[in-house]
Formats: structure tokens, sequence, C-alpha cells
């Protein structure tokens, strides 16, 4: 964003709250009712457990008990939900070709359904609420069959109101083994985390989340607590010389993770080198050593990290860096940590950490296509991504505001926009579906999120442009848009090609950035596509494609 925040919160909050889009003479709005708000009773609650990890294999049967639960911060205990009493849910290892059949029971008093972020399914198990299937009612179930066509890390969370279920605690992660044992590289140990944050009112400790819609819709819904698989205190001990693979997944429904592992919070300058491997759907094209990763809400990394000397290795989101748009905090959050300790491993993999390999099965998946990644290549679709304000968001586009659009050079920003915080915490929190609307819209046909109706022929790779258009938007952020049912490479941004690519299905569209993508269209059936800000989603950022056999 590029208001200086004198001038831009009064701005929005009379947007928002409607007060300056009638004049004086004019009637006012009719005041909203009253809303109601999901039960924060903890009475009877059982507390929720760690997660497990549960292994199957081809043919097996697995039941996830959607039900309340309560967890306890700073003191106050918070009803939640979770998926068989643990937050996250069981981490769901099956082997790469594997079909399960997994028995989702609803007990959690309200619609839900499951949505394997990801994992190129049967349309039918998509879990898209009121699209695919009818959300199922509460005291019922429903049976998924997933199919696990890609090795990789995988996820799932419902996709009936996101922006309250999930947040909640309804989240878990599948783990598709490769049946070539090299796949990955020998490690001494491996570790799965699903990072969060979580809102907790200061004023009343309780999550206060409304029945009849999303709020927070502008900027989405920040939390205050910071949970790496459901613990606000993670802590992993290693032996010296250790090298550990990390899968991560960021479940948050808007905050982007800047990642890094440091013996020194203090400073940004002894970051220890995280060689990045894999993303969404399987391996990069060649292996990077970079000092931090950054994460968008639904994308999933895989890095390894060499512990070469013993002490205490801190795991932060680190916002000191010249990449947000909103004025800087400088503000360091502390993950969790890792312990190193002074015995050495026996077997040490860290002579060969610094290797940065190139992953030849990618690369050959991807070189078919890539004449179409060419940036000469004109795409097949474009996208634009942009926000209304007003009564229901009927208002027109709105333009930035002159006087502090003249004070930020976009050649600065452009990419670079990324909100680490709320800055706006009244008039976000006012926000809903009838004073914001944020919008996809087809370029050519002008069709808006529902309305867009694409139609693709099973086999198609079909190249879409993704505008962000952010520079001339009264709210300029960042949108991490996912396909379901498909994958994706992501071949250039503003015409800058991408020269180390891994199949994806979600990916974070900056501020004022145009990204072209090649969709593989593979998977028949009917899809949605949509922005993966929670909010977002539940405000209609979303719209649906077919591929036809």
């Amino acid at each position: 964003m590029f208001f200086a925040r004198n001038m831009r919160v009064p701005a929005l909050a009379c947007l928002l709250l409607n007060g300056c889009l009638f004049s004086k003479d004019a009637d006012p709005p009719p005041p909203d009712p009253e809303p109601v708000w999901f039960s924060n009773d903890v009475t009877g609650l059982e507390f929720a457990k760690a997660p497990s990890t549960k292994v199957l294999k081809n043919g097996d049967t697995i039941v996830l008990n959607a039900a309340p639960v309560k967890k306890s911060f700073h003191g106050h205990e918070v009803r939640m939900l979770a998926y068989n009493g643990s937050i996250p849910g069981p981490m769901i290892q099956v082997p790469q070709g594997a079909t399960i059949t997994l028995i989702l029971r609803n007990h959690t008093g309200f619609k839900t359904s499951l949505h394997s972020h990801g994992v190129r399914l049967d349309y039918l198990y998509d879990g898209a609420s009121g699209f695919s299937q009818k959300p199922i009612a509460n005291d019922s179930s429903f049976s998924y069959r997933i199919h696990f066509p890609d090795a990789g890390l995988f996820w799932y969370h419902p996709h009936t109101r996101e922006d309250y279920e999930q947040e909640m605690g309804l989240y878990g992660n599948f783990s598709v083994t490769s049946p070539d044992s090299a796949y990955w590289n020998p490690v001494n140990r491996e570790q799965t985390l699903i990072l969060d944050d979580f809102y907790l009112d200061p004023a009343t400790a309780t999550a206060p989340f409304r029945t009849d819609g999303p709020s927070h819709t502008m900027m989405g819904r920040f939390g205050n607590i910071f949970m790496v698989n459901g613990d606000t205190n993670y802590t992993l001990e290693v032996k010296r010389k250790e090298v550990v693979r990390f899968y991560f997944t960021n479940a948050s429904n808007v905050r982007t993770f800047h990642l890094g592992f440091t013996p020194d919070p203090t400073t940004t300058s002894r970051y220890i080198p995280l060689k990045i491997i894999g993303a969404d759907n399987g391996k990069y094209e060649y292996d990077t050593l970079l000092p931090n990763e950054f994460l968008a809400p639904s994308e999933r990394t895989v890095l390894e990290t060499y512990f070469d000397t013993p002490g205490d290795y801190f795991l932060l989101h680190d916002t000191r860096f010249p990449v947000g748009c909103l004025p800087t905090q400088d503000s360091v959050y502390v993950m969790g940590r890792v312990r190193v300790l002074s015995d050495s491993v026996s077997t040490g993999y860290g002579r060969t950490f610094p290797e940065r390999s190139a992953h030849l099965e990618t690369i050959r998946s991807i070189d078919s296509v890539r004449s179409r990644l060419d940036t000469s290549v004109p795409p097949d679709k474009i996208l634009f991504l942009t926000v209304k304000l007003g009564q229901k968001g009927d208002g027109a586009d709105m333009p930035l505001m002159k006087a502090s659009a003249a004070q930020h050079d976009p050649g600065d920003v452009v990419g670079k926009c990324i909100e680490w915080y709320d800055n706006m915490p009244g008039p976000n929190a006012q926000s809903t579906v009838d004073n914001v609307r944020w919008i996809v819209r087809d370029s050519t046909t002008g069709a808006e999120n529902h309305d867009i109706n694409w139609r693709f022929k099973q086999g198609s790779k079909v190249k879409i442009r993704i505008v962000n258009d952010g520079l001339r938007s009264v709210h300029p952020m960042p949108h991490p848009i996912h396909f379901h049912g498909q994958r994706f490479l992501v071949g250039s941004v503003n015409g800058i090609p991408n020269r180390n690519m891994a199949w994806k299905d979600s990916y974070l569209v900056g501020v004022g950035q145009a990204v072209d993508i090649l969709l593989d269209a593979s998977n028949p059936g009917g899809w949605m596509a949509h922005c993966h800000i929670a909010e977002h989603l539940e405000d209609g950022m979303m719209f649906p494609f077919y591929v036809d056999p």
C-alpha cells in the first residue's frame, strides 16, 4: 500500500463505514442488525492434542472427526476446532499413486467440507462446498475418495466458511512419498511444520466470529498469536552436524511469513543457509541456497539446513527487510527454536549440504512445455485482481489518492508489497461482504468472480496472465492465487523469465505484478480458482473453470 498512515486510515474508514458515500441530504442507510456470533463456550470440551502421524497404504480408510476442542493461550481457555482432537489434524502419509478413503464426520455444530489442497483428485471429492459438493450438515458424514498422483507435500482444510473453520484449527498435511528412495536428498531427520497465526481479542480473551459471514474482508484477519504445529513454543533438539529437512505449510488466513534460522535474532546478518529444494507440487529444477524463504498463505516449501555448531537457533518470521508496503515495524517474531546439542551425529551430510543439485525429472516434465512459457508468446487468458468499496461492494474501482501516491515511487514497490500486519484494525474489523468486494475479472469478457465461465480441453496447456491492479487500487495488496485440481508453472513475473521452476498450485501475485502462469489442464471436471486469503475467498474472490475430457 502506498498511503501515508495519517492519510490512509481516515479515508478507508470513511469508505468502509459508508460515511462518505452519501450526501448530507440523503437518507442514511438502515442500521445493520446485531450480529450473531459463533459460540466461545468451552464447558465440557477436551484440550486439543498434539498431532499424530497416520501411515496409510493404497486402499486404506481413515476417519476424521471434526469437533470443538479447547486450547489455552496466555492462561485463557479458548474454544477451537480440531480433526480427531488435534491441532493440526493427523499428518496423513501415503505412497504416490495410492487411493484412500477419507470419511469426514462433522460434529462442529455447523456445515463443513474438506478440500484436499493441491491434490489432483476426482473433482467430485474436491470439497468445494456449494460447487463440487453439498456442504456436510452437522452430525452427518461424507466419504472422500482421494487419489494421489504426485509426490510432495499437500494439505487438507475446510472449504466452507474457511475464514472461521480453518482459523479455528481445521487443517492438516498429506505427505505423499515417492517410490524412488532417492527422490529427496539424504538427511538425518525430517520435520513437517504447519505455520499459523491466531487472533485472540485482548479485551475478551475470545476469538469473535460472526455466523452471517466474514469480517476483516479488506485486509484479512491477522493473528496476534503464532503457532507451529499448534504449539506456541515449538522446540526441536538435534545433534551437532545434523542436516534437517523441513516441510513447511502456511495455514494462516492472510499472513505471509519470511522464515529463517539464526543464533542471534537481534541482527539480520547471521542467518544460516537454507537449501530450497521443493515447492507445492514437488521439486524445483535446481536447488538454491538462501538465507530466508517467503511463504504465502496456502503455499508449501521444502528446505534443508545444516546445524554444525552447538547452541540455540531461532526460527524467525522476520519483517526487517525492505519488502513491506506498510510503514515498517522492524518486527521479529520467534516461531520456535532448534537446540543443537554438543554430541555429533554419527553419520552426517554436512559435506554435501552446499551442493546444489539439478533435478532431471522436474526439468524433463517442463521441457515439453517450456516454449509456451517464452515471454514472446501471448497469454490465452488475462485476469485482473482489484477491489470495489461501498454498499454491497458495488462502487466503482477506487483510484489511488493522488497526494499519497505522489509520496511513493511505484518502481520501488512493485512486487515487493507484502502486508506484514494490520495497520487499520478498527476499519478492517468492520469491513464485511456488504462494504468490500474483492474481484477477479476476465479482461476479455469483463465477467467477474462467479460469472467467469472458462472451459478448457483436457490436456491443454493454458497460458494465463494474472495482473494485480494494486497500483490503481484504493487498497493495494498481494493475493495468493490458487487453482483447484490442477498444477501450473510460473513462467515470468513482469516479463522477467523464471529460471528455476517447480510445479505449483498457489502463487503470491504481488502489487503491480503481471504474472504469467502455464496451467496444466490435465484433470477433468469442474473446479474453482480463488484468492487464498480466507476473507477474500469468502468475500467472493473466486471463479469456476471447467476441464472437458
